[in-house]
């Protein structure tokens, strides 16, 4: 995603809590911050996307080090981890106290999809600041979509990975059934990758399970 915004012709500073996981960005043109605070220091925008509520607090939030320190006026903060509902709606409140302009972004898609800039967006917030914030969005993805107020992005988001892991079990005991009847089951799954009942998602995860990946 940050190469894509380079790509795009963004100025982009990085931020990460492993070291060295932003060299390919830094060599490429990206700037390199020591904490979150520093890297929204100016910034227009300023996305996070990390792993949990817990990460995503102390990104905004940290007393010493949080981004929200240092936005500047008129900037917009873009949450884009897959979070709680409830969390993505206190993070709301707490930018809301400092005169920030939030959205929760999430996205559906891997990284594939990322490399790509093929990520679909599940956008909750104003409108009136997913249409300042739209045309950076789509240097990510191929489609941003408005789910609702804060808090409707998560739940979307939810929903989807729900649905994938829904499907995921479906297919393992479905290879599983096809292996005690003595079915040939990668011409099985194969053939059932080709019809409607099959999701592209689907159809990827029971390629992934007879790879042993």
């Amino acid at each position: 995603m940050a190469a894509n915004l380079l790509k795009a012709g963004h100025r982009l500073t990085v931020w990460n809590r492993s070291k060295g996981a932003a060299d390919s960005l830094i060599s490429t043109g990206a700037r390199l911050a020591g904490t979150p605070r520093e890297a929204a220091a100016e910034a227009d925008f300023v996305i996070a996307m990390v792993r949990d509520d817990i990460a995503s607090r102390k990104i905004w939030l940290d007393e010493d080090t949080g981004a929200f320190g240092m936005l500047k006026a008129g900037a917009v903060a873009i949450e884009s981890s897959t979070l709680t509902p409830v969390w993505i709606r206190e993070l709301a409140k707490a930018a809301s106290a400092r005169g920030v302009a939030f959205l929760e972004a999430p996205v559906a898609g891997g990284r594939p999809q990322a490399e790509a800039a093929q990520l679909i967006y599940l956008v909750g917030g104003e409108k009136d600041v997913l249409a300042r914030t739209e045309p950076l969005l789509k240097a990510m993805g191929t489609a941003v979509h408005h789910a609702g107020p804060v808090g409707a992005g998560a739940m979307v988001k939810l929903s989807v990975n729900s649905l994938l892991a829904i499907q995921v079990g479906a297919m393992a005991e479905l290879i599983g059934l096809l292996q005690r009847l003595g079915a040939d089951v990668d011409r099985a799954v194969e053939i059932i990758g080709t019809t409607p009942a099959s999701s592209p998602a689907a159809k990827t995860m029971a390629t992934s399970m007879r790879a042993g990946t």
